[in-house]
């Protein structure tokens, strides 16, 4: 059993005090799966480890994705995320999930701060779930008949240079997917990578996309800000939430190391 805080009245929640996530047996291991499933957002507090034993930990979640350069410092599994004076910008500053692109694309990304700016740098996120719900009925069914191109263009492969855009394929995806642990329907496009939606004119493609981000961005019930401390971990599920990064620290110093498992091809509702 793992016990829990909520962090809203709708979604998230913060791991209790003493746990130690490099002890979790396997039977603890599914558990926080499967309430990573439920909550959409994990936050585990004073989690000390090093990389490679991140690797490993993020490793019994599931197939890992390929990190786009592997070095003595950051291992197979793993990318690093870090800003600091020299930074015009920084990874992440839109609402997006992670590489929705593939045709497996995410599931759990969980993310470790080692180092984090004095205040700021925050991350926001949204549950997709309320975000469909508070739809009109009719719009909600019309939505569940679609599916959406997304292209590699946020791809962490093409961003960091060792893949061209043309390599790296894009993926088609429902509108609408279920999560099939929970059986909970979200909302699955995001600016960041969601470029078309199949079967329409342009046109009305890129009017439907801009209503839909536009929702997005609007629904500040619900979301919820998480304030990064040096050993904070940071579960998310990319199936049911988006994630927006605040690059409001600069010139400060911001390091983590990030490992993101590879979910099912998405289910339409």
């Amino acid at each position: 059993m793992l016990n829990n805080q909520p962090l809203s009245p709708h979604f998230g929640a913060e791991l209790d005090a003493g746990i130690e996530l490099l002890h979790c047996g396997d039977e603890a291991i599914e558990a926080l799966k499967l309430l990573v499933a439920k909550e959409g957002v994990l936050v585990a507090r004073n989690q000390s480890m090093t990389p490679a034993e991140q690797a490993a930990f993020a490793a019994r979640l599931g197939e890992l994705f390929p990190s786009p350069k592997p070095s003595e410092t950051v291992p197979e599994g793993l990318i690093q995320i870090k800003a600091d004076e020299r930074s015009k910008g920084a990874a992440g500053t839109a609402w997006h999930t992670d590489v929705s692109s593939e045709a497996r694309p995410p599931s759990i990304s969980m993310l470790r701060m080692e180092v984090v700016p004095p205040v700021g740098g925050d991350t926001l996120f949204m549950d997709m779930r309320q975000v469909f719900s508070n739809l009109s009925a009719k719009m909600q069914d019309l939505l569940k008949q679609l599916s959406a191109r997304h292209d590699p263009v946020g791809h962490y492969l093409y961003l960091s240079g060792q893949k061209a855009l043309h390599e790296l394929p894009s993926g088609h995806h429902p509108i609408v997917r279920q999560i099939p642990e929970t059986g909970d329907v979200a909302l699955y496009v995001n600016e960041g990578f969601t470029r078309g939606i199949d079967g329409l004119a342009e046109s009305e493609s890129k009017f439907l996309l801009r209503f839909l981000f536009d929702t997005i961005r609007a629904s500040v019930p619900a979301q919820i800000r998480v304030k990064w401390q040096p050993d904070t971990i940071v579960f998310w599920d990319n199936r049911l939430v988006q994630h927006h990064a605040v690059f409001d620290y600069f010139p400060h110093r911001r390091l983590g190391y990030r490992a993101t498992v590879r979910g099912e091809a998405p289910i339409a509702a």
